[in-house]
């Protein structure tokens, strides 16, 4: 499948100070915490108006000065909405840009994990086929939408593809038993490291009114396992890098959810941390309900560049949900169901725990021993993915929530309440 080519005009907007300026001073990761937030009208910077703060692209941009800045540097990392195709489309044309421009590039995807990257491998040298490819290399959901352009176009063009993260199953035991459990495993990072920074900052920000349902040290551990999961994709990408003779290594891609990257915290951090000098550009995700009459706002400092998607192809339901979102944030409320997942479970999908009584999820009959799924039509294969799809909800709306109850899956409508985001 082949990457679409942008076709529309618009000019570049640059930061005053751009990130990848203050990336290479990451010795302290407080520098990069710049929490005054920049508002942008989507329309007048696709329509090139000048301001200070990072550059918006959205589908139909034109992304030929964007790529002639990004491949003068060693490492890209392309921070996305998982499950927002607006988003994907935008990184499929600016994969093919960069190409042209720097052909030498490997690209590292946490979408894939470290212990099938035998698998991706062969299919990318012509080995297996796709359906044993898929069958083996556990793709995650909307992968021909969303990865396949993605792996196609690297196979076309004989590049690189690195299974870039920790396997889910190992995450998930440091997550429960500590890291001790898994330290030494050939598919993790050699080091790891749970700073308490900016970084721990914002995890903990991530999962507020959920901090009871860790146990005793449980928040550490899970934000340790965070932590793995970007040691072990930025291990990946260096090591590539590391045995490349210096005046031929490729420019690194890197693929990711943008938690993993936003403010050259975690993944990003690492490979600095690993290779100290390294050029860096940063790229992260926005959605607005209409392009065309759309207000956002975005953190100073938290990447170069902005991705703005339409939200309505991931399945929202209404009108006004973006703004309603982002003012019930103002209010320090978040969406939630009302139940405590349990992590002891080991398979995808978030465990139900205690569910609380008269909350949401009590009243929809979600009951102890549920899997949720998927929610809201997004897929949540873990609390990564399940907290990323709760964000995407509008407070007092009415979602269905997929649960696997005895093996057997179960659509439930769940009034979505609230919890406090500070």
């Amino acid at each position: 499948m082949a990457l679409a080519e942008a076709s529309a005009p618009g000019n570049p907007i640059t930061m005053a100070l751009p990130l990848h300026q203050l990336v290479r001073g990451l010795s302290t990761p407080s520098n990069m915490s710049m929490r005054c937030s920049l508002i942008f009208s989507v329309l007048a910077l696709l329509g090139g108006c000048a301001t200070t703060g990072p550059r918006i692209l959205a589908p139909g941009s034109d992304l030929q000065a964007v790529a002639d800045d990004v491949v003068k540097a060693d490492f890209v990392a392309l921070g996305e909405l998982h499950q927002t195709p607006g988003v994907h489309t935008v990184h499929h044309q600016l994969l093919r840009a960069m190409h042209k421009r720097r052909p030498n590039m490997v690209i590292a995807m946490e979408m894939f994990e470290r212990d099938v990257q035998t698998v991706l491998t062969q299919y990318l040298n012509g080995v297996i086929d796709e359906d044993e490819f898929c069958d083996r290399s556990r793709p995650w959901p909307h992968y021909a939408r969303d990865y396949r352009p993605v792996i196609e176009f690297a196979k076309q063009n004989k590049l690189k593809v690195l299974a870039a993260n920790a396997p889910r199953p190992l995450a998930r035991q440091a997550a429960q038993e500590g890291m001790q459990a898994v330290q030494g495993n050939e598919h993790l990072a050699r080091s790891t490291t749970a700073p308490r920074d900016d970084y721990w900052d914002s995890f903990q920000e991530m999962m507020a009114g959920h901090g009871g349902m860790f146990g005793e040290d449980g928040m550490e551990r899970f934000y340790a396992a965070q932590c793995l999961k970007d040691d072990t994709m930025a291990e990946a990408i260096v090591d590539h890098l590391a045995a490349a003779a210096a005046d031929s290594r490729p420019l690194a891609v890197l693929i990711c959810g943008r938690a993993h990257s936003d403010h050259g915290w975690g993944a990003v951090q690492r490979v600095v941390q690993r290779m100290p000098g390294i050029d860096v550009r940063v790229l992260t995700a926005e959605t607005v309900d209409d392009l065309a009459d759309a207000v956002i706002g975005v953190e100073a400092g938290v990447a170069d560049y902005v991705v703005v998607a339409e939200a309505r192809p991931r399945g929202l339901d209404g009108e006004g949900d973006s703004a309603h979102r982002a003012e019930q944030n103002a209010e320090g409320l978040r969406p939630a169901f009302g139940f405590m997942p349990d992590y002891a479970g080991g398979d995808e999908g978030v465990l139900v725990g205690e569910v609380l009584a008269g909350r949401p999820a009590a009243a929809a009959g979600i009951e102890p021993g549920d899997r949720i799924v998927c929610v809201n039509g997004l897929p949540t294969l873990d609390l990564e993915a399940y907290t990323e799809a709760l964000d995407t909800l509008k407070i007092g709306s009415t979602v269905k929530v997929r649960v696997s109850r005895e093996g057997v899956e179960v659509d439930l409508d769940v009034k979505v309440g609230s919890r406090s985001a500070r």
